[in-house]
């Protein structure tokens, strides 16, 4: 059912989004859905159809206001899966640009009590239909995110290589020259013609002329150097790696948002090009329920954008807190450029960017939305131009309905 006026390369896109969208006509009636919303409709019923008409059923703007909702407005709706089990579908409505269309992102909410929304797909079933695109779209995002710290990842990774490699010239003429002094020591001893002194004269003599002093205090820096030089590509491959991986199966468990933040800060300030200040306010968390690859990923597009938005000498701060005792929050502020109001009220639409042709997808901070509602938490941002912006996110310590693995 996609309409023929959608550009196909767009609808594409939409497909992989990992997130249930939806278009509607100004009537209420089905326009268009993307794979995830089809995937959730078979939840309700076995025509998905049916299931979609269900889950865009009473747009807020028929019942209660004649216009629709220009800048968003979020209602939810209970609905019935087929397994028997209570669905309750949180929905976000939006206009679409300068059409007559309706735009509505679905998140559903399995709980038994309609005021309390977990962020868990609804069944087996519907986890199956969305897992897979949303996986995809997920891992081309941080795919892109690395590509966009790649001269600052070839720069970091070269520094530490030329050193290296340049101390392995030292080594070699060091070992050159303690290979010489040790076969004088052997000449001298094998000598039955020279007295003791002349000998420990002749070492020394020998000693002098390859500096042996310099070399005995300078060697111990150059291997400790070389050492840090090597841990230090390691530590950045690793974090990669850590970043990249790609599991579609990994499943909520006890872990610490520290963790996750350290994470991608060692990669954003590893990476940068640019000469960064980054500044931290950790207090004590508990572990907190949640996809630590997933979480990484947030805070690593987060600050991603941060570091695009400051100058040269930028400043970057990180502060956690306990909001109660259920709620943890992040605060990731930077001084840089912000944003206006326009720019503000569509940071987390899916395909808006403000970057140039190839430097964005415009989908880092609708992917980031999607992922920490998906925790059954909330994104806020406030922002000013030429003042910089603060991204505050708030995380559940723990998930109701949540199936932990081990604590990481």
């Amino acid at each position: 059912m996609v309409p023929d006026d959608v550009v196909l390369e767009t609808v594409a896109v939409l497909e992989t989004l990992p997130l249930s969208v939806a278009l509607l006509r100004d009537d209420g009636s089905l326009y268009y859905a993307n794979a995830p919303a089809r995937g959730l409709a078979t939840v309700i019923h076995d025509d998905p159809d049916l299931g979609l008409a269900k889950l865009v059923a009473n747009p807020p703007w028929l019942s209660s206001n004649p216009d629709p909702p220009s800048e968003g407005c979020e209602d939810y709706v209970n609905c019935e899966g087929m397994d028997g089990l209570p669905l309750c579908v949180v929905r976000q409505w939006r206009t679409c640009g300068t059409t007559s269309l309706l735009s509505v992102t679905i998140r559903p909410a399995r709980t038994s009590d309609p005021d309390r929304f977990d962020l868990h797909p609804a069944s087996a079933k519907g986890a199956d239909a969305l897992s897979s695109e949303q996986h995809r779209m997920l891992q081309a995002d941080k795919l892109a995110t690395v590509g966009q710290l790649a001269a600052g990842m070839a720069h970091e990774i070269n520094n530490p290589i030329c050193y290296v490699q340049s101390n392995m010239g030292t080594f070699r003429d060091y070992l050159n020259k303690l290979f010489g002094l040790l076969e004088l020591s052997d000449d001298l001893l094998r000598d039955t013609r020279m007295s003791a002194e002349e000998r420990a004269r002749a070492m020394e003599a020998r000693k002098q002329a390859v500096d042996f002093s310099m070399i005995v205090e300078d060697l111990p820096a150059l291997l400790e150097e070389s050492r840090e030089g090597v841990d230090r590509i390691r530590k950045i491959v690793q974090n990669l790696r850590d970043f990249s991986r790609s599991d579609a199966t990994e499943a909520f468990q006890l872990y610490d948002v520290h963790r996750a933040l350290t994470t991608a800060l060692d990669l954003v300030r590893s990476l940068s090009s640019k000469h960064l200040s980054f500044v931290t306010y950790l207090e004590s968390l508990p572990l907190v329920e949640c996809n630590p690859t997933e979480l990484s990923q947030v805070f690593m597009n987060i600050l991603v954008n941060a570091t695009q938005a400051v100058g040269t000498d930028g400043r970057i701060e990180i502060a956690t807190r306990m909001l109660d005792a259920n709620r943890v929050q992040v605060d990731i502020s930077d001084n840089g450029c912000g944003m206006d109001e326009h720019v503000l009220s569509h940071v987390f639409e899916p395909f808006f960017t403000t970057k140039g042709v190839g430097s964005g997808t415009g989908l880092g901070l609708s992917i980031t939305f999607g992922i920490v509602k998906k925790h059954g938490g909330d994104i806020a941002v406030r922002s000013s131009v030429a003042k910089g912006s603060l991204f505050q996110i708030t995380l559940p310590v723990k998930q109701p309905l949540a199936t932990l693995d081990s604590p990481a």
